[in-house]
């Protein structure tokens, strides 16, 4: 539980390593519509954790989310959640077995789709431009980046990609920041919205004449 002033916050952070022995993890916050979201980082020791909890806050592009949490002798976790400048203490205790959400692999996007794409939304009563670039990995899945330039600028991570035979669906985990759409090879053209939080706005982004085939 974290204790903010006001609006205590009921954490479920599921911690496991995979095959590779790599620290894994998810978290679910109820009462806030987040369920399965990734960790991005665990940094695990003796004397306790640090975990970026960044994707489980909607819209939290401004700021880290962490938490900080140190052994007790009773077999517990406690320490902070750190956001923007601020704190609450937190306490986690252990219930059961790991039960981690993986995220869904990202599937691999054809050529027509490789490359650097720009657009514009508007949200909030204000213009955003936005940048996709788009391309297959080594490991044949694509990934990428989001640069968003409004009054500051945001650079995410492409880390969930799903392309079928005519919609595409990308996301940032880290700032619950999606674009999903209809594409067209023949116009190169993705229609479709943004999302972020409850926040949504149409988008259409086209594909850049000089980037075909372009890396990330």
């Amino acid at each position: 539980m974290a204790e903010i002033p006001g609006a205590p916050m009921r954490l479920v952070v599921d911690i496991d390593r995979d095959t590779a022995r790599r620290w894994i993890g998810s978290v679910i916050v109820p009462g806030h519509g987040v369920k399965g979201a990734p960790i991005s980082a665990v940094q695990a020791g003796d004397a306790g954790l640090r975990l970026d909890l960044a994707a489980a806050f909607r819209g939290s592009t401004a700021s880290a989310v962490e938490a900080r949490l140190d052994w007790r002798a009773d077999g517990t976790l406690a320490g902070e959640l750190l956001q923007g400048g601020h704190s609450a203490p937190l306490v986690l205790q252990r219930v059961g077995a790991a039960q981690v959400d993986l995220p869904t692999p990202s599937t691999p996007v054809s050529t027509a789709l490789e490359g650097t794409w720009v657009g514009r939304y508007e949200l909030d009563g204000y213009p955003r431009d936005l940048t996709l670039k788009l391309a297959n990995g080594a490991d044949g899945r694509a990934a990428g980046e989001f640069v968003i330039v409004g009054r500051r600028a945001v650079t995410l991570a492409v880390d969930q990609v799903r392309q079928g035979s005519e919609f595409i669906t990308l996301r940032a985990s880290a700032g619950d920041f999606r674009v999903e759409g209809r594409w067209s090879a023949s116009d190169g053209s993705i229609r479709g919205q943004m999302l972020q939080g409850p926040f949504t706005a149409p988008l259409v982004l086209r594909k850049t004449a000089s980037a075909t085939g372009s890396k990330p």
